[in-house]
């Protein structure tokens, strides 16, 4: 009966005190994920090993005083000799584990260090197994001819180059292998190794299918004055502007190429010496490092252009056949949408014409006057980067 009564006396005494209010929820896993990166992060230390220390042994000294916890796999193993100096725990794996062929991997407090495992990884490669190959002859075969050409064939030296350079980024025990009819790379390395292919592809691939538009004019012009040709003084003077009363055109000498900015007013100082008249107005699309033909009765012009982010690279072997024969071979550098002129280029015209012709005696009659006229080529270039597939 005693025992009951301080039963009761005890549950009343209780009911009777304040009941104390709830704590606040604090948000406790926030705190611990800011104190486990600063253990993993800012937290430094400096081991030395003088004698191979088991890598296992090593990895618990690394959490040793600190909330993280670490679990090796079993079938780890490896030594390791060196000095530590002021780093981190992250700064340490990273250290110590890929040269014993081991990675880590951070889960909350948990770090798991485990073998590197090769993964396999496919690459799209959409070219086609197909050699373009330029040929520019320059001075013919000795019989006055000479020829610029484009041929085609089935050797696939684009695949060939993308085979040697996965190579060199590969480790000595992966395999990979180029299917050239599907268009696909399948590759089995390390995650690293697969990264470096992945990024050369890609600027492979940037490169190859940078496209250029190429506006071409060939001019023929009929000097006003055939003994002087084309004052070139003047067509640069003019391309600067207007020029100050009194003022003389700079001297130049006789040019082979001219960067013109304003096509229209070129055409224009043309015209003021004579006529001009376009024989051919060819638009071209290429791409990268393919070369390009133009072909017009007296004019064969081969174009290879070599396409950076914002200025382009031609190489560039007009042949004018009509007689005499001149030819050249050059390589330009320009800004996109710069237009190149290519001057030096002449030819003779000879035209017959029935007139009314005085003879001796006075008498007159028909006959035929042969002119003879001296005409300049001038074939301008206008290069301009065909948008979304420059290089960004």
């Amino acid at each position: 009966m005693l025992a009951f009564s301080c039963f009761v006396l005890a549950a009343g005494t209780a009911a009777a005190q304040p009941q104390p209010r709830p704590m606040p929820v604090l948000p406790l896993t926030q705190l611990d994920e800011h104190t486990l990166a600063a253990e993993l992060d800012n937290r430094t230390f400096t081991l030395t090993f003088a004698q191979p220390v088991a890598v296992r042994e090593l990895l618990l000294l690394l959490v040793r005083g600190t909330n993280l916890s670490i679990v090796p796999d079993p079938s780890i193993s490896g030594t390791f000799i060196g000095e530590l100096k002021n780093v981190t725990v992250r700064q340490a794996l990273s250290l110590i584990l890929p040269p014993l062929g081991l990675q880590y991997s951070v889960d909350g407090s948990f770090i798991r260090v485990f073998a590197r495992a090769p993964e396999t990884r496919i690459f799209d490669i959409n070219y086609v197994a197909t050699e373009r190959t330029s040929t520019a002859t320059v001075g013919g075969d000795g019989g006055g001819r000479s020829a610029a050409m484009v041929s085609s064939s089935t050797k696939a030296d684009v695949f060939e180059d993308l085979d040697n350079g996965i190579r060199t980024m590969l480790s000595e025990h992966a395999t990979f292998n180029l299917d050239r009819k599907a268009g696909l790379l399948q590759v089995t390395d390390f995650p690293e190794r697969l990264e470096r292919v992945s990024i050369y592809l890609e600027a492979v691939h940037d490169r190859m299918v940078r496209q250029v538009e190429i506006e071409a004019r060939v001019v023929e012009v009929e000097l006003n004055d055939e003994k002087a040709g084309i004052d070139w003084s003047a067509v640069a003077a003019g391309q600067a502007g207007e020029l100050v009363p009194g003022q003389r055109p700079p001297q130049r000498p006789s040019l082979t190429g001219l960067r013109v900015t304003d096509v229209t007013r070129l055409l224009a100082s043309l015209a003021a010496q004579g006529k001009v008249f376009e024989l051919a107005h060819p638009r071209l699309l290429t791409l990268n490092n393919e070369p390009a033909i133009v072909r017009t009765d007296s004019l064969t012009l081969s174009v290879t252009p070599q396409i950076a982010a914002e200025a382009i690279t031609l190489s560039l072997t007009p042949i004018v056949k009509a007689p005499p024969v001149a030819e050249s071979d050059m390589i330009a550098r320009m800004v996109d949408g710069e237009t190149l002129a290519l001057t030096g280029f002449t030819r003779d015209r000879e035209t017959r014409e029935r007139k009314s012709v005085g003879i001796t005696g006075g008498w007159l009659g028909r006959g035929t006057v042969v002119t003879r006229k001296r005409l300049e080529l001038v074939i301008l270039l206008t290069p301009r980067i065909v948008p979304g597939v420059a290089a960004q």
